[in-house]
């Protein structure tokens, strides 16, 4: 791998790390980034943060404001819904695929994810539960075989972010999330597409992660 290239994953990576900060609620909608406190809680040069800043506002997940900075941005209700609208169309696409790709050491996987988050659901901190109802989700859309389908479902989902809904608005739509993530495996397991769908669009018109 040349040192451009090794770059490049590096830039990626620090605005993924950026971004998973934001969808965990680390930081809010309207938020100003600093970009000093980034360097120190990445460990990152000053070069890396702004370049990973940039392509932040690139995907729309946080604002440059002239001779201000940047910060988190900031959804309005009709954007919000635009957002979730677009969801369930990206995310239903997708189920077929999934449906069609799913084997037994992915849903074993998921299967284990889905306790994790139980468990996160139970005793964890917020940022447990977040980082691990990601990893639910990123694999399951990995499975539509479609690396850009993929990669707008996220930019869609980061980009909700800035909205003023917290990442779960109460302890029972956290677990409505651990009981959906359990019936999407049995629709999996059962190869039900529909029920799938279904389950996916209720999901993100609840605003649940």
């Amino acid at each position: 791998m040349t040192s451009v290239m090794r770059k490049r994953k590096q830039k990626r990576a620090l605005a993924g790390e950026i971004a998973e900060a934001i969808r965990s609620g680390g930081y809010r909608g309207g938020e100003w980034l600093r970009q000093i406190d980034l360097e120190e809680k990445f460990s990152a040069t000053r070069f890396d943060v702004r370049a990973a800043l940039d392509e932040l506002v690139v995907l729309k997940a946080i604002e440059h404001v002239p001779n201000r900075g940047y910060r988190v941005a900031e959804i309005d209700t009709a954007t919000l819904r635009h957002i979730r609208e677009t969801r369930v169309v990206m995310e239903t696409a997708a189920v077929p695929n999934i449906v069609a790709a799913v084997d037994a050491p992915t849903l074993a996987r998921l299967r284990d994810l889905a306790e994790q988050f139980s468990a996160a659901a139970r005793e964890g901190t917020r940022a447990d539960q977040s980082r691990v109802n990601s990893e639910f989700h990123h694999l399951m859309y990995h499975l539509s075989g479609n690396p850009v389908m993929e990669e707008m479902i996220w930019n869609l989902r980061d980009r909700s972010r800035g909205s003023n809904v917290t990442v779960w608005i109460s302890h029972e739509a956290l677990l409505r999330s651990d009981r959906d993530h359990h019936a999407m495996l049995e629709a999996l397991e059962a190869r039900d597409a529909a029920r799938l769908t279904e389950l996916i669009s209720g999901h993100i018109l609840r605003n649940d992660p």
